[in-house]
């Protein structure tokens, strides 16, 4: 006798039905867009995270739940809204996310003592509405530097160099020697300037040196924009003294600063699309062009002194779970300057990485095993929209097998 086939789940119809939903009827509750929120959340899918209790899961349904967050006001009265909400609330019960995520991801931001956050709205020019991937760029240790086109190499860049110069914002950094035995240098300077705009803010900038790490730009002010409780522009301070945030919501522009030890490492990211006004110019800018090839160094025979021994080096690094080109980045600063304090900047960076760009981080640290990068090493990069294409084709095989067996 023939067995029936087994019903689909239906917790994975309803799943790609609402996503579908989401994403082919972008508008359907007036002003409320979701589209921007799921797309993210298919891109994470299509990069390779696997539905389960994993940081790279968690943190993909989480900032997804706060990117739907921000759409409350103008999405109060949409079903499909609503039922998003749900599901991405069964979706953390479901996987403990609670507890598979760092206690820092799931910090919500503190809004000033008794003062309710204003409303959203959908086309307020001072919150950025477009649904494109980051770009992430980051320097730190002696130092390393990740391209937007995430290209790694290693520099020498003595001295003030541009890191970025766009319409909206500019960061330069100053880079010193770390010894007279060799030519690695790491960074002593940060200036991030955001420049100004007629509606959303005048402009500031922000000084950290390896005296300092200020929590306030050089003008005493800590935003600027908006309200002290909705910024359009703003400086947090993360942990005092050791780690600064600044974020700007009109082009969804994140600029980390850490001192760690005597140095510091900045890592920037904005949505790809910003960067094309930039690409292409004659200017200089590392995290779009990269060192020039007469500053690159060459990681395996720099150090004519060597202060530590390749081996010890490799297991002071790997005690502290860098991978990749992070723990290659940290093994050449132990042996060249034998600063221990380099496998934090090491740590930091590709956290930093994790945080701000997760999918560009799953696609690069292809041999992480432990949090924060818990994700199938085996995993491939897929075209997006040969995914989407295939799971509307599983939910019109779902719905027919369904209809079929009533």
């Amino acid at each position: 006798m023939r067995l029936p086939a087994p019903r689909p789940p239906l917790a994975r119809l309803a799943t790609t039905a609402l996503l579908l939903t989401s994403l082919l009827t972008p508008g359907a509750g007036g002003e409320c867009v979701v589209e921007g929120c799921s797309k993210a959340y298919i891109a994470g899918l299509d990069a390779g995270v696997a539905e389960g209790a994993t940081v790279a899961y968690c943190s993909l349904v989480h900032r997804y739940s706060q990117c739907t967050d921000a759409l409350a006001s103008t999405c109060r009265g949409d079903i499909y809204y609503h039922s998003i909400k749900k599901m991405l609330s069964n979706f953390m019960s479901k996987y403990n996310c609670s507890k598979v995520l760092p206690a820092e991801e799931l910090q919500p931001p503190a809004p000033a003592v008794g003062v309710p956050p204003p409303p959203t709205h959908a086309h307020d020019v001072c919150q950025y509405r477009g649904s494109d991937a980051p770009a992430h760029c980051g320097l730190f240790g002696d130092p390393h530097l990740k391209t937007f086109n995430d290209s790694y190499m290693t520099c020498g860049v003595v001295g003030a160099w541009p890191l970025l110069n766009t319409p909206h914002l500019a960061i330069q950094v100053t880079n010193e020697a770390v010894g007279p035995a060799n030519h690695a240098t790491a960074t002593t300077k940060v200036t991030v300037i955001i420049k100004g705009h007629d509606v959303c803010g005048s402009e500031r900038t922000y000084e950290a040196s390896t005296d300092a790490l200020p929590r306030a730009f050089v003008d005493g002010s800590t935003w600027s924009g908006g309200a002290a409780h909705h910024a359009h522009v703003q400086v947090v301070e993360q942990l005092p003294g050791e780690h600064t945030l600044i974020t700007i919501s009109y082009i969804n522009a994140t600029v980390a600063v850490r001192k760690i030890g005597r140095y510091l490492t900045v890592q920037v990211t904005l949505p790809e699309k910003l960067l094309r006004d930039v690409e292409g110019g004659d200017e200089l800018q590392l995290c779009l062009q990269g060192c020039p090839v007469r500053e690159l160094l060459d990681k395996a025979g720099i150090a004519s002194a060597v202060a530590m021994s390749k081996d010890k080096a490799t297991m002071l690094c790997k005690e502290y779970n860098v991978t990749d080109y992070y723990l290659d980045s940290c093994i050449f600063d132990l042996v060249t300057t034998g600063d221990q304090s380099f496998r934090i900047a090491a740590q930091a960076a590709q956290k930093d990485l994790w945080e701000h760009d997760p999918i560009g981080a799953q696609r690069l640290l292809r041999n992480c095993s432990q949090p924060p990068c818990v994700w199938d090493i085996n995993s491939s990069f897929q075209n997006p929209y040969h995914s989407r294409a295939l799971l509307i084709l599983a939910l019109v095989i779902l719905i027919v097998n369904v209809w079929a067996e009533r």
